[in-house]
Parts: C-alpha cells; sequence; structure tokens
C-alpha cells in the first residue's frame, strides 16, 4: 500500500495555515497567509468568506501538494478548523450572501436583549452560555432582523470553516464544538437544535446546518472543488477540527478532564476539560472535541490583536527593520519591554478594546491605559499591554480557585507563546508554572490528526500524546508575582469605576 498522508487547515483570524502530515505526525510541508479583519463601524468585524476562507484555502492547498511531492491520491483525509463563532450566511448554490460576520463583532446587543426577554434563564438552561453578542445565534438574529432580503435568500447559517468543508463536498454540516457556540440556539447536552428557541427568537430552523462530532467524516471531495484545489476527487473530509482554540490545545495534548492550555492568538483563549457539563455563566461553554467531555473557555475580546494594534501604530521602525533585516518587530519590542521594571512603573491596562468576553460580559467596556506619566516610554505602554493581558487571565484564574478547578500546569500555544517574556509575565501574574513546545504546528494538525481518526489511521483521541515533546516551561517567581498582586487589585478596581463612563463612550461612537 501507498504511504498515506493527511491534510489540516486552520483559518485563523489574522490568517491561515495549512498543513501535511504523514502518519506518525511528521509535518511535510506547511503553508501560510496573512489576512486581515475589516472594521466597517465601531465594534464591528467582518471578513470576505469567498476571498479569504475559500480563496486561500485554495491556494495553500495547491502549494502544500507541490512542496509535498506526493500523489494528491495518497491523501486519506481532511481536516478543517477555523475562527469562530460567526456566521457566514450562503445560497443553495454554495455562494457566501454577505461578508462573515466574526466573534468579535459586538453589534448584536438587542438580540440578545430580545431572547433574555422571550426567554429568561431558559438561555444558559438550554445553551450553557450567557446571552452576549459574542455568540454566533444573536449575530444571526441581527442579521436575519437588520438584513431579511439577504437572510430570505438564505439556504444555510454556516461558519468559517464549515463554509470550505461545503465547497468541498457539497454539505452544509457544523460540529458540536462550534454549535456549542450558537447560543441561544444549540442545546449542549442534548447535543441537538433546540426548535423551540430559533422559532422563538423569530429564526428559520431549516437554515441551520447539520451537526456532527469534529472527527466524523461527513463527505467527500467533489469534481469541482478537485479541479479548484488539486486534492483527488473522492478524498473523505470530517466535519471539522471544533473550535480552532480547542484544536490548537488538542494538538499539544488537551485530551482528558483537568487538562489546560491557553493559545496566544489573536485573542486569548484559555482552556480547561471538564468531565460533563457543569457550566459556569462567566466562562464560554462548550463541547469538546473529545466525546462525552466539555470545555470551559476564558475568552478575551482582543488580546494578541492589541499587541498587533501596538506594533502597527507605534512601531513602524521596528516593521522597517524587519523587512530590511529579518528580525521581528514583536521580538524588537519585547526587548524594549524586558528592560523596563516589572509593573511597568505604574502604568496598568485594561485590555478591552473590542469590548470584553468573559468574565465580566460587557460588549461596551474600552480599553484604557491607566498612569500614565511623561516618565512613561514607548517600552513601559508595550510591557503594559502584556501585563495587562495577563491582569484578564488572573480574573478567571479567580473564579477557576473558587471552584477548586485551577490547572496545576498550563500548556501554553500559538504564534504568540513564542515570546518567552509574554509566557513569564502571565505565569508570574497567575502564578501557575507554564509548558511550551516550541516546534508545534497548531490547529492544522490537530485537524490533520482529527481526520485520521476519522477514516481509521488512528483508533484513539490519546494517540496525540504521543507527539507531544514540551521542551520549556517557565516557573512563577514569587517577587514578580507579589508586585502583580498590587496592581492586579487596581486593575479589578479600574474597571468597575469606569464602566458607566465607558458605557456613555460606547454610545457616542
Amino acid at each position: 500500500m501507498a504511504d498515506r498522508y493527511l491534510l489540516g487547515y486552520d483559518i485563523g483570524t489574522m490568517g491561515s495555515k495549512g498543513v501535511i502530515i504523514d502518519e506518525g505526525g511528521r509535518v511535510l510541508t506547511s503553508k501560510t497567509m496573512e489576512h486581515g479583519v475589516s472594521v466597517p463601524r465601531p465594534a464591528w468585524a467582518e471578513q470576505d468568506a469567498e476571498e479569504l476562507y475559500w480563496g486561500e484555502f485554495k491556494k495553500i492547498t495547491r502549494q502544500l501538494l507541490a512542496e509535498a511531492h506526493i500523489d494528491p491520491k495518497q491523501i486519506a483525509g481532511i481536516g478543517v478548523s477555523g475562527l469562530t463563532p460567526d456566521i457566514v450566511p450562503v445560497d443553495r448554490e454554495g455562494n457566501a450572501v454577505r461578508p462573515c460576520i466574526i466573534y468579535m463583532d459586538r453589534r448584536a446587543t438587542a438580540e440578545c436583549d430580545i431572547a433574555m426577554e422571550k426567554f429568561g434563564g431558559k438561555v444558559f438552561e438550554v445553551s450553557g452560555n450567557i446571552a452576549d453578542p459574542y455568540f454566533a445565534g444573536y449575530k444571526a438574529m441581527w442579521y436575519a432582523r437588520n438584513e431579511k432580503e439577504r437572510y430570505d435568500r438564505t439556504w444555510k447559517l454556516l461558519n468559517s470553516h464549515a463554509f470550505v468543508v461545503l465547497k468541498l463536498t457539497g454539505e452544509a454540516v457544523v460540529d458540536y464544538g462550534v454549535a456549542g457556540l450558537n447560543a441561544p440556539f444549540f442545546d449542549q447536552k442534548q447535543l441537538k437544535w433546540s426548535g423551540e428557541m430559533i422559532e422563538g427568537c423569530g429564526m428559520d430552523t431549516d437554515k441551520f446546518p447539520t451537526a456532527y462530532a469534529a472527527h466524523e467524516v461527513v463527505g467527500t471531495v467533489r469534481r469541482r472543488a478537485a479541479e479548484e484545489t488539486g486534492l483527488a476527487e473522492g478524498t473523505p473530509v470530517i466535519a471539522g477540527g471544533g473550535v480552532d482554540a480547542s484544536s490548537s490545545a488538542f494538538s499539544v495534548g488537551m485530551v482528558g478532564p483537568g487538562e489546560s492550555s491557553c493559545m496566544y492568538g489573536t485573542t486569548h483563549c484559555w482552556q480547561i476539560v471538564l468531565p460533563e457539563p457543569k457550566f459556569d455563566d462567566r466562562f464560554i461553554n462548550f463541547p469538546h472535541i473529545v466525546p462525552g467531555s466539555y470545555v470551559a473557555l476564558a475568552g478575551l475580546g482582543t488580546s494578541g490583536a492589541i499587541i498587533k494594534w501596538f506594533r502597527d501604530n507605534f512601531g513602524a521602525l521596528e516593521k522597517e527593520y524587519e523587512s530590511e533585516r529579518g528580525t521581528s518587530a514583536y521580538k524588537l519590542l519585547d526587548l524594549e519591554a524586558a528592560a523596563v521594571p516589572k509593573g511597568a512603573d505604574g502604568l496598568v491596562l485594561l485590555p478591552y478594546f473590542m469590548g470584553e468576553r468573559s468574565p465580566i460580559w460587557d460588549p461596551k467596556a474600552r480599553g484604557v491605559f491607566f498612569g500614565l506619566s511623561l516618565y512613561h516610554t514607548r517600552g513601559h505602554m508595550f510591557r503594559s499591554v502584556l501585563e495587562g493581558i495577563g491582569y484578564a487571565l488572573e480574573h478567571h484564574a479567580e473564579i477557576l480557585r473558587e471552584q477548586g478547578l485551577m490547572p496545576k500546569r498550563i500548556v501554553a500555544v500559538d504564534a504568540g507563546a513564542s515570546s518567552n517574556l509574554f509566557r513569564q509575565v502571565i505565569t508570574d501574574i497567575m502564578n501557575t508554572p507554564q509548558d511550551y513546545m516550541a516546534k508545534v504546528s497548531g490547529a492544522p494538525v490537530a485537524d490533520a490528526f482529527l481526520a485520521g481518526l476519522g477514516v481509521g489511521v488512528y483508533k484513539d483521541f490519546g494517540q496525540i500524546r504521543d507527539w507531544v515533546r514540551y521542551d520549556q516551561a517557565n516557573v512563577p517567581d514569587p517577587a514578580s508575582h507579589a508586585v502583580y498582586r498590587k496592581l492586579y487589585q487596581i486593575y479589578r478596581n479600574l474597571y468597575e469605576k469606569t464602566k458607566d463612563d465607558m458605557h456613555v463612550l460606547a454610545d457616542m461612537a
């Protein structure tokens, strides 16, 4: 038998990445493409699904196949994950009806009020999540109420990677994890759509895709998709890699209850596996990739996006140096921040640049640099950005400690985790060790593994641990933690004392 390979692909907020691996998990080749986010109005966020999701998939897949030097027929399975919760409305021909409304979009505040007025506590009872415009169900309600002509033309409401699966197979599907972020419409305990919630909120049940476990094969590559991508017609495709943050966590061994990982991406997604659907409304909750278990997720509204914002607006020289010499602008900013004392000489950031998700659930929260003086430099500001993200994670850690669920160690993953300074700042603030695996391809490898599981290459979810080798560790420094404890209390007080004025500013904008 010819060697078998697996293709994994992940759509991120700021770029997409694909890999081809062999059965032993070795990456033959990987490719990435960067893209951006459109912000047509304050607190709105969209992306072009045809150009960015499907268009980049076609380009990256062809490049992967060319560089791997394998016959496309040797690809045994395909797995795709992507940013979520979001909505990609498609017509019966499979074309996107409008740009994707992505997870960080905060426009659907009125729809949350409508759902709560109609169902009250039943929203959380059924969906396992609080009413907030972050979740895809409320975005879908906004779409139905505000763009009726487009909504009437819509066949199915998909998400980013389900759109790619549709293009490949012609099947409109969603995996259980992503469906769980379609609050208030998906019943997480029953793992099925709630007709009562959908119809009660003025939506049509037939516009929602069929839900499957992430690793289940849902179709095969059609002829047209094969022609456009270079893939072999008939190649099996699974439902999806689950929530992209969970795919990243799964790639570094987050399989069983109590295991925890933190994704350092455009947003920070810190997760812990639960053995049962025991939900806390201060967290984001959804079914885990591993059937029978669930994930509690601390999801920051913006984190890595703030770091990129800082680089783009205050790091022009570093970006120029990077283009000329190849040294990352982020590494140069890290060096500047590392020279600043812990605590940034009394400068504190509230990282609520697109409102905030868990645990405060306030779409009108706004970012604040607090304590600025003429003494402070750009290095102070950049360090305070890193520390502000750490304080936001510590806010969640307090809740987990109250519940007796705080993990003893956390695995850091994704591009932002390559910064040892960043990892150490968060380790010191949370007083919790972090492990790191430098050579890991994250979500795309997890997607490829899940495809292998779906087609029988692998037999057990735990086999992915065979590929995990942590090679770096960050240990808390007691003196640094003591400094951060004092500033953390200021961080907590700051939002409570300014949130009313934040809301006034948000309404003005």
